[in-house]
């Protein structure tokens, strides 16, 4: 993810566990840069876990959306 002065952030993918029902459990690691461009982009001052998610989760769905159009 790269923000607009261009400086780009890092989401590590630690684990994906599959669960028998087809869904997954995906464990990631978000650095610093990636926090504060979220509290920067929601206008929050904490990062909560909750939070989080729900911003990468709105990310990957945009960018699968936007690949296939």
């Amino acid at each position: 993810m790269t923000d607009t002065q261009g400086d780009t952030s890092t989401i590590e993918i630690l684990a994906v566990d599959e669960n028998d029902d087809g869904t997954a459990v995906i464990t990631f690691d978000l650095d610093e840069k990636f926090i504060q461009l979220y509290k920067q982009d929601t206008g929050k001052k904490r990062a909560t876990k909750k939070g989080l998610e729900k911003f990468l989760l709105e990310i990957l769905q945009k960018s699968i959306r936007d690949r296939y159009k």
